[in-house]
């Protein structure tokens, strides 16, 4: 069993006329088709018992019913999928977690104040935040830290053991530049021994950490950063470091 990560997948509401209402090919060419090469590099990667870590901005609708047609192509992939929340993905409001869940298709969980095991892993997380030295970070954001925060504690805290506990977020757990963040400590004081993030794009997402940091291995899965396919995160129980 393996276990993959991508994140920034930015699915896009068709229009009336079957036209993406928010292209993503506005960013560049490196987004021409993209949605389609993910799925090409997804089916032709991941097994139907591995697992992939969807980490957040999955698709841009503003409400759950225009995101069922993504998440029913997503069913159609191989694998379970496990889903955070990103800052666009606005058909999930944290308030709505329940509705969400009740259309969800078999192969497709949330992770939302709860944690799932995967071959001896523990994989839990939250949205994540901006932090304190990090591009776009201002005091109005410590509320939404500390809200975070607590949504990522009580992830870690469902586990029924110890096992080894893996943090799924969708924005990136620090900046080395800038020093270590709160969420550092706390994915340290839960045993956290990878986090997997997107949210970073083009050039800043060589800002995030990445490899092995103080004994926890980062590894950023924004799909354009790594090229539009899911990223193996862990095989054969051996997390792997890129």
């Amino acid at each position: 069993m393996t276990i993959w990560g991508i994140a920034d997948i930015h699915a896009s509401p068709l229009d009336e006329a079957g036209v993406a209402e928010k292209p993503m090919e506005r960013f560049g060419p490196a987004w021409e088709g993209h949605v389609e090469r993910i799925e090409a590099a997804w089916r032709s990667s991941v097994q139907p018992d591995d697992t992939v870590i969807v980490a957040g901005d999955l698709d841009w609708s503003l409400h759950l019913e225009d995101a069922i047609p993504t998440l029913e192509r997503l069913r159609r992939l191989p694998g379970i999928k496990l889903l955070v929340r990103g800052n666009h993905d606005y058909w999930w409001s944290s308030k709505a977690t329940n509705k969400v869940r009740k259309v969800l298709p078999p192969s497709v969980h949330l992770i939302h104040n709860n944690v799932i095991s995967v071959d001896g892993f523990a994989i839990g997380g939250a949205k994540g935040s901006p932090v304190p030295g990090g591009m776009e970070w201002d005091e109005q954001d410590a509320k939404l830290l500390n809200r975070e925060l607590e949504r990522l504690k009580l992830s870690a805290d469902a586990r029924a053991d110890a096992a080894p506990f893996v943090a799924a977020l969708h924005f990136p757990p620090f900046y080395p530049a800038s020093g270590p963040s709160p969420y550092v400590e706390l994915l340290h004081s839960v045993g956290a021994v990878l986090c997997v993030y997107g949210h970073l794009h083009g050039e800043s997402a060589h800002s995030g950490p990445s490899g092995t940091i103080d004994g926890i291995v980062y590894r950023c899965v924004a799909a354009d950063y790594v090229g539009f396919r899911p990223v193996k995160l862990v095989e054969a129980g051996r997390i792997l470091e890129g």
